[in-house]
Formats: C-alpha cells, sequence, structure tokens
C-alpha cells in the first residue's frame, strides 16, 4: 500500500494509543482501523501537502502466511544475493517505512547514498478482501468512507499484449538510437554525470539492434555479466545509480523475455522477481533519502523518470503475467495505485515551456493515480481524442481501455466501423 511518508515524526492514531498497539502511520486511515472499521484520527493530522502521499489500501491477492514451513527454496541469485520469494507477490506501493517507538531505521546503519539489498524487510501480505454486503449509505462510519474500490486481475485480449510487448520492446531502439525513451528522460543524466548502468544499457541496446547470429553469444553474456554486476554493486548505489540499475534491467528484460529468437525467456523469468525488488526499494527509497535538487525542472525530470520507471518495471511484469498465463494481467492491483504525471506535455517540453506551467508549484494537479486516470477516459466517436496521447499513455490506455476503444491502437484519427 501507498503509505504515509513525512520527514517529521507522526504519532500514533488515538485508536492504537487507545488500545496500545503500534500504529503503522497510513493515511488516511491505518491498517489497524482499516481491518477493524474504526474511525482513524491522528493528533496532528495537519500536515503539508508536498510530504503527503494517500494511501490507498488495497488487500494483496496473495493469502497470508501460515506457520508451516514452505516446501519452495528461497530463490537465489548470482552474486550472492538470496530472495525468499515464497507466496509472495512484490508491490512496490508496499515498502513503506515502518515507524516504531524507537525511531530506527529499517536500513540499520546504511548511509542515505547507499543502497544495502539485504537491508529491508519482507512484509508483503495483507488480510484476503472481505465480500461487500449493501449497505445503507447515511449508515457509514467515517472510515469505511475512506476505503478505495479494489482492482482485480484483469484478462487482456491478444491486440492488447501484443501492442504491449511492442511498446516495451520499443524501448530498447529509442536508447540505442536517442539515448533516451519513455521513462528515461533526455535531460536525466548529464554527459559528465551518467552512471556506469546507463551506458552499459545503451551500449547494450546497440549492440541489440545490430543483432546476428554470430554476435548473439557476446550479447547474451554481456547481458548476464551486467545483471551480476549490479546484483554485486547494490550495496553502493546513490539514488541517481539506483535509478539506473532498475532501467538497465528493465531493458535487459525486454530483450531476454520479449525476443524468442534469442531463446532466454527461461534464464531471464527469475530477474522479473529482482526487479520487482529493486523498483519497490527505489520508490521507498526516493521518499526517504531524496535527491537534493534546487532545480524545479532538474527535480522533475529525475522524479517524472523515476515513477516511470516504477510503472514500467510493474507494466512489464504485467506483460509477462501476460504471456504466460493466458493473458491474464496480475499487476492490476499494483498499476491502478501508481501515480502518474496528467500532463504529458511536460515530458517534451523545453525548461523554458515548462516553467511557464509551474509544475513544481501545483503537485496534486498534476499528479492522478493511474487508476483513476484510466477510468475518467472516454470511449466511443464522441469521446476523448487519442490523437494527443504521447507513447506513454498511449501504452497505458491501450492496456485498460484497448478492448472498449480501438482507436488507441492508432496513432493517427482512424474510423471504426
Amino acid at each position: 500500500m501507498l503509505g504515509y511518508i513525512s520527514s517529521t515524526r507522526k504519532k500514533s492514531c488515538r485508536q492504537c494509543v487507545k488500545a496500545k498497539r503500534r500504529c503503522d502511520l497510513g493515511y488516511p486511515c491505518c491498517r489497524r482501523c482499516f481491518t477493524k472499521t474504526l474511525d482513524c484520527a491522528y493528533p496532528n493530522a495537519s500536515v503539508r501537502e508536498a510530504e503527503v502521499i494517500i494511501r490507498q489500501t488495497t488487500p494483496d491477492l496473495v493469502p497470508p502466511a501460515t506457520t508451516t514451513t514452505s516446501s519452495r527454496s528461497a530463490s537465489t541469485f548470482e552474486g550472492g544475493f538470496g530472495l525468499d520469494m515464497d507466496g509472495i507477490d512484490i508491490d512496490p506501493a508496499l515498502f513503506q517505512q515502518q515507524h516504531s517507538s524507537s525511531g530506527s531505521s529499517a536500513s540499520g546503519g546504511t548511509s542515505e547514498d547507499a543502497y544495502d539489498n539485504n537491508a529491508w524487510p519482507i512484509r508483503l501480505y495483507l488480510p484476503p478482501p472481505r465480500a461487500r454486503s449493501p449497505t445503507n449509505s447515511h449508515s457509514n462510519s467515517p472510515s469505511q468512507s475512506l476505503k478505495p474500490q479494489f482492482s482485480a486481475p484483469t484478462y487482456l485480449n491478444d491486440a492488447q499484449v501484443l501492442f504491449l510487448v511492442s511498446g516495451l520492446r520499443s524501448f530498447v531502439p529509442a536508447l540505442a538510437y536517442n539515448g533516451h525513451n519513455a521513462f528515461i528522460h533526455s535531460q536525466l543524466y548529464p554527459d559528465a554525470q551518467q552512471p556506469s548502468a546507463y551506458q552499459d544499457a545503451c551500449a547494450l541496446s546497440a549492440l541489440y539492434m545490430a543483432k546476428t547470429k554470430r554476435n548473439i553469444p557476446v550479447l547474451t553474456k554481456t547481458i548476464e555479466a551486467k545483471v551480476t554486476a549490479l546484483i554485486a554493486t547494490g550495496h553502493t548505489w546513490t539514488l541517481e545509480e539506483h535509478l539506473a540499475a532498475v532501467q538497465a534491467l528493465i531493458i535487459y528484460q525486454s530483450i531476454r523475455l520479449f525476443d524468442p529468437t534469442l531463446c532466454l525467456q527461461e534464464a531471464a523469468a527469475p530477474h522479473n522477481e529482482l526487479l520487482a525488488l529493486w523498483a519497490a526499494h527505489l520508490w521507498k527509497r526516493s521518499f526517504n533519502c531524496p535527491l537534493p535538487l534546487t532545480d524545479c525542472h532538474a527535480s522533475w525530470v529525475f522524479y517524472e523518470s523515476l515513477r516511470r520507471t516504477v510503472m514500467i518495471s510493474v507494466f512489464l511484469r504485467g506483460a509477462w503475467s501476460c504471456i504466460t498465463r493466458g493473458g491474464l494481467c496480475d499487476q492490476v492491483p499494483v498499476l491502478a495505485r501508481l501515480p502518474l504525471t496528467t500532463d504529458d506535455r511536460l515530458w517534451v517540453e523545453g525548461k523554458e515551456a515548462f516553467e511557464t506551467r509551474t509544475p513544481c508549484g501545483r503537485k496534486a494537479e498534476v499528479l492522478v493515480a493511474y487508476g483513476d486516470w484510466s477510468s475518467k477516459w472516454k470511449s466511443g466517436e464522441h469521446g476523448d481524442d487519442p490523437r494527443g496521447l504521447g507513447e506513454f499513455q498511449r501504452l497505458l490506455l491501450v492496456a485498460c481501455k484497448g478492448k472498449e476503444d480501438p482507436r488507441l491502437f492508432f496513432k493517427e484519427d482512424v474510423s471504426i466501423g
């Protein structure tokens, strides 16, 4: 779930204090009050808008773990990086900071600029969703009115899956030819500050575009070596290097998973779990250890790239789920809660045009949950016009509205029927 993030120390809600229970400080209601349908209220609820992320609690699709020992062993990646992935579906929105009365950090003694793969606990299950019974709207308690709707996994048709896979694959040639794509901004990495993971991803994308039967072994072994190197150096990452590493892994997964001629799906599929974990930690770390950027445009470029990177990392796993599970996208509950910038023109505008529209001063207007944004799209002849959509937003809408609005598949104005 998206948790409450604040630079100040927030006190527990009144219900948890009264019951002498630990409060997870969720906003607008904590998990305990949500589960027990209590009226959740905080003594210091007034906070700055920039420090708040609305928490939307969606039940996880995996039932709580039992006390019995799992028969499945932990998945271990190269470089000694072990993950107990049994019975869990990693959700970037679930890796928010766990506060305690002692105020200790979840990352232990690690520095703010270093990323430790093994410093984060994995507690990812929530109670299974309960059946809803019809109730009188006037009798609902305040906490009941705060409960969000549940976004269930969805089956996509063949055209949607093909469009998603084609969109994910297109990020590779875009990076090779331009040095940027729909989730890596053209001004994200200045020439003097390019992380090595970004440079490696550009180089391997270029090599992939020049793929032949003779250089395929070089390509596959180099990607494998780069992934192993990322795993080995993860504990030294700054936030910027962490972002570049997740972006590089997305590129490597797009190459290996969606090109059957390489025959690398079996080796690449386990790294989807690694991608999920890195993206989840990146999401949390962006709040706990923000990058100190004073320039509005540079700050927006970095954090919009980060938001898009997390979104695409989940999209990639959803697309792979569609391929391997008969069209079922199991990442819908995660995707629906991730934030999205509504004004896609900000991504391609220069700094001067960007500053005239002051997105840094109106964050509440610019950002919206993906699920809320997509639900407002109007299909049909008299609906919204898809011609103004950028590459990124078109990809997102085809995934959830492609069945209802076939116009989304075409960049040009095409009459349907």
